[in-house]
């Protein structure tokens, strides 16, 4: 991954001696945000863009795709997400210090598309491979991606409105959040699992249990489109 530097944000007005000071025209404290808001450094990007895009993305999702069943559904909807992310990521190669800050917004492009793919990967692991027909599976699996992104996303911007001293000793406001989270995505790869059990079909339930973890862990990735919108709002802030 590409290491980090401090953006500059300019200045913020003290609210008082006895509650936290707040980043000018934001609810986030300003030691967290101001520690929040960072643009990779230049001399990781290479590395990370082509490790997260050429190797991971490419190899997790065109093996499934070309894979036995082939079906052309899933290449349609891939491959152009593919392309994309490929280019974008060989422009980042080529000119990381000029796209300095444009990686921001990539990484979180990545997290969307990545988790996205991932999702498509299992329904044709589901349809494709174990053969269901069912449409509930799919209806119900996109349903708890969709839900499990917002309440991640959700707890993350919740975390980032707590002061740094509370990040530590008090967990209590973001920890249902989170453990509701934990248990939507535990839930649903238990679920998958017992389909080993009617299928009989184990080795590709369990890459869908892989995928279904792969899809949870890139959601890291989409807080950068947070990230990059207060990025853009700092640095074209005029200097008073």
């Amino acid at each position: 991954m590409a290491k980090k530097q401090r953006s500059k944000p300019p200045t913020s007005k003290v609210n008082s001696a006895t509650t936290p000071t707040m980043y000018e025209g934001t609810s986030y404290p300003k030691e967290t945000f101001e520690n929040y808001l960072v643009i990779y450094a230049s001399d990781g990007i290479r590395l990370s863009a082509g490790t997260l895009v050429l190797f991971f993305l490419n190899v997790f999702v065109l093996v499934p795709v070309f894979s036995v069943p082939y079906q052309p559904l899933y290449a349609y909807l891939l491959l152009p997400l593919l392309a994309v992310m490929n280019l974008w990521a060989i422009a980042l190669i080529a000119a990381p210090r000029r796209l300095q800050l444009n990686y921001v917004l990539f990484r979180g492009v990545f997290g969307l598309v990545s988790s996205a793919a991932f999702m498509i990967v299992i329904q044709k692991f589901a349809y494709g491979t174990l053969g269901l027909t069912t449409p509930w599976y799919a209806i119900g699996s996109l349903a708890v991606y969709a839900f499990a992104l917002i309440q991640y996303v959700r707890y993350r911007l919740q975390k980032l409105k707590q002061p740094p001293q509370r990040q530590k000793g008090n967990k209590s406001s973001g920890m249902p959040v989170a453990l509701l989270t934990t248990i939507t995505g535990g839930a649903y790869l238990l679920a998958n699992i017992s389909l080993a059990f009617v299928t009989q079909q184990t080795v590709t339930v369990v890459l869908i249990c892989v995928y279904i973890m792969l899809t949870f862990v890139v959601f890291h990735f989409v807080m950068d489109f947070h990230r990059y919108y207060w990025l853009r709002r700092v640095m074209n802030k005029p200097e008073v």
